[in-house]
C-alpha cells in the first residue's frame, strides 16, 4: 500500500519543475550569454553591410557555435595538416569542449548549456502547463525514431571524415561561403521560407507535446555526444540497499529512462541533468559519482556540477582567447567585400 502511495506521489512531478536549480541557474546564465552574442552578430553584420558606415562592431566569435558542420570539418583538417583553423577557431574550440565534457560528465552539454536544449525543455514545460503532461511515444516508434539522430550523424560524419580528404577538407574552411556561412546562417532566420517556418513551427509544437523531440530523434550533434557519453566515468549510480522504491526518478528521467531499477544507468541517452538526484527522498541513494576509488566514490551534487561546468566553460574559453585560438583572423576589409555578397555565395 505504501508503494502504491509513493509511486502516485512520483507522478505528481510530472507537473512540476524536474530541474535542480542549479541547472536552470546555469542554462539561465548561457542564455544571457547567447541572447548577447545574437544582437552583436546582428550589429555586426548590418555595421558591414552599409558602405556608408563608419563606425564597425566587433564580431563575437561565440556566434561559431552555431556552426557545428564548420567545426567538423576544421577537426578534420586539423587532425589531418595540424594546422588550427584560424577562420573560425571559436567553432573547432566549442566542439573540443562539448565532446570533452562528454567524455567526462557524460551529455552535460546538451542538459546544461545547449541553449537548444534549454529552448526544447522550456517548450515540454509549457505543453506540461496547457495539456496537464506531456506525452510519450510507444516504444515500437521510439526506438525507430531514435536511430535518426544517429543515421544523420553517421551522414556528416561519413562525408566529412571519410569521403573529404585532408586537402579538400582545409580547402573548404578557406572559401567565402565558409568565411561568411555565420552570416548566410542569420540570413536563412532572417528571410524565412514558408517551408522553413512550416518546419520549424512543427519542430517547437513536437517539442511541446513530447519531451525533448528534437533531442531525443533528430539532433546529430547530440547524437555524437551521446556516444562519446559511454565512456564518461561519471554516471548516476543507485544505492540498492536504500532505495525505498518511490519511482520519483524514473518520472522525472527526460530521457524515460528506468532509473529506480538500475545500479548504474549506462544508457547514451542519460544527459546528466541530475533531474533524478533532485526528487530522491533519501539522501545518498542516487549520486552521480566516479567508480569507487578505495571503497569511495567522487560525487558531484547539482551545486558541485553547476560550478565545475561553469568554471571549466568559461575558463577553456578564457585560454583559447589568451593562446590567440578565439578570434577569426578574417581582416574588415575582407567583411566589407563578402557581406554585403553574401547571397552570391550559396555553396
Amino acid at each position: 500500500m505504501n508503494i502504491k502511495k509513493r509511486k502516485i506521489t512520483g507522478l505528481n512531478l510530472l507537473n512540476q519543475d524536474r530541474a535542480p536549480l542549479e541547472r536552470r541557474a546555469v542554462q539561465f546564465l548561457f542564455v544571457l550569454v547567447i541572447l548577447f552574442i545574437g544582437i552583436q552578430f546582428i550589429r555586426f553584420v548590418n555595421s558591414y553591410a552599409d558602405p556608408s558606415a563608419t563606425v564597425l562592431v566587433h564580431r563575437p566569435a561565440g556566434v561559431e557555435a552555431f556552426l557545428p558542420i564548420s567545426a567538423l570539418v576544421a577537426l578534420k583538417s586539423w587532425l589531418y595538416t595540424g594546422i588550427f583553423d584560424s577562420i573560425h577557431p571559436a567553432g573547432l574550440v566549442i566542439l573540443l569542449l562539448a565532446m570533452a565534457l562528454s567524455l567526462v560528465f557524460k551529455r552535460s552539454f546538451c542538459s546544461w548549456i545547449c541553449p537548444i536544449g534549454t529552448l526544447s525543455e522550456g517548450l515540454a514545460i509549457i505543453g506540461r502547463k496547457l495539456l496537464g503532461r506531456n506525452f510519450v511515444l510507444p516504444r515500437w516508434l521510439d526506438y525507430p525514431l531514435r536511430s535518426l539522430k544517429y543515421i544523420l550523424l553517421s551522414f556528416f560524419m561519413a562525408f566529412i571524415l571519410i569521403f573529404m580528404d585532408g586537402p579538400s577538407a582545409y580547402g573548404f574552411l578557406q572559401t567565402p561561403y565558409n568565411m561568411i556561412a555565420d552570416v548566410k546562417m542569420l540570413d536563412f532566420f532572417k528571410n524565412l521560407t514558408v517551408t522553413g517556418m512550416t518546419v520549424i513551427t512543427v519542430l517547437a509544437l513536437l517539442s511541446a507535446v513530447i519531451q525533448n523531440f528534437w533531442c531525443r530523434y533528430l539532433c546529430p550533434y547530440g547524437a555524437l555526444m551521446s556516444l562519446l557519453s559511454i565512456f564518461s566515468p561519471w554516471k548516476i549510480r543507485r544505492n540498492g540497499d536504500t532505495c525505498i522504491s518511490c519511482q520519483k526518478c524514473t518520472a522525472v528521467c527526460p530521457n524515460q529512462l528506468k532509473v529506480a531499477k538500475a545500479k548504474d544507468i549506462l544508457s547514451p541517452e542519460c544527459s546528466g541533468c541530475l533531474n533524478c538526484v533532485k526528487s530522491c527522498p533519501v539522501k545518498g541513494t542516487l549520486e552521480f559519482s566516479s567508480p569507487p576509488f578505495s571503497s569511495k566514490r567522487l560525487a558531484f551534487d547539482p551545486k558541485r556540477a553547476a560550478i565545475i561546468l561553469v568554471v571549466t566553460w568559461f575558463m577553456v574559453v578564457g585560454v583559447a582567447k589568451f593562446t590567440g585560438h578565439w578570434e577569426s583572423s578574417i581582416p574588415p576589409e575582407m567583411y566589407r567585400i563578402l557581406i554585403p555578397q553574401a547571397e552570391q555565395f550559396n555553396h
